[in-house]
C-alpha cells in the first residue's frame, strides 16, 4: 500500500517535470519497509541482507534528497523567472537578465540559471578584488564562500563568518567552512 502511494507519488512529480529516473518507491521505505517488501516481492531481491543493511541509509537518503531537490524544483524555483529577477533582493535595477547563452543550456533551466548570475552579482559584490563567474551548483558553491557572500551581502558581516577559510584545499576545510556558514544562519536567526 505505502509502496504504491510513493509510486503514485513519483508519477505524478514527473508528470508536472521532476526527474526522478534513479528513485525507486521502495527506495522510500524504512529499512524495515523495505525488508518486508522484498520478503512480499522475492523477484525484487538483488542484495543480500547483510550489505543491504550497510548500503540502505545511503540509498534512501539520496532518493529522499532527490524527492525533495525535484519538489523545489518545479514547485518553488520555476516562480524565478527573468521579470522577477529584477526585483530579487540586491539586484540593481541597471542589471539587464540572464546572459543569452544561459537561456539554451540543457542542463539548467531559465531559474537555475537566473540563481547562479544572482549569486555571481553577489558574490563579485562582496569580493571585489577576487571577481567569479558562478557556473555550477556543485563545484562552485562547494567551498562556502559564496553562500557567505550571499549572507554578507544581505545580513552584513556575521560573526561566524570571521573565521571563514578563503584558500579551500582539503575536505576538513570545507567541512569548517560549511560548518561556519551553518553558525552564521542561525546567528542571524534563518
Amino acid at each position: 500500500m505505502l509502496v504504491q502511494q510513493y509510486e503514485d507519488l513519483i508519477n505524478y512529480l514527473k508528470v508536472n517535470g521532476a526527474h526522478l529516473n534513479t528513485v525507486r518507491p521502495e527506495y522510500l521505505l524504512s529499512l524495515s519497509d523495505h525488508s518486508k517488501f522484498l520478503k512480499m516481492n522475492p523477484k525484487e531481491e538483488n542484495q543480500k541482507p547483510k550489505t543491504l543493511e550497510r548500503v540502505w541509509p545511503y540509498l534512501a537518503m539520496e532518493s529522499w534528497l532527490t524527492m525533495f531537490y525535484q519538489v523545489l524544483k518545479i514547485y518553488y524555483l520555476n516562480r524565478v523567472t527573468p521579470k522577477s529577477f529584477k526585483n530579487l533582493p540586491g539586484v540593481p535595477p541597471t542589471e539587464t537578465g540572464i546572459e543569452p547563452n544561459m537561456t539554451k543550456s540543457n542542463i539548467y533551466s531559465v531559474p537555475e540559471a537566473i540563481l547562479l548570475k544572482w549569486m555571481t552579482h553577489h558574490y563579485c559584490r562582496v569580493n571585489q578584488m577576487h571577481p567569479k563567474i558562478i557556473t555550477n551548483f556543485d563545484g562552485d558553491l562547494q567551498d562556502g564562500l559564496v553562500f557567505a557572500s550571499l549572507i554578507r551581502s544581505h545580513y552584513g558581516n556575521a560573526q561566524a563568518l570571521q573565521e571563514l577559510k578563503v584558500s579551500v584545499q582539503h575536505v576538513e576545510q570545507v567541512r569548517f567552512n560549511a560548518k561556519c556558514i551553518i553558525d552564521a544562519v542561525h546567528e542571524i536567526g534563518l
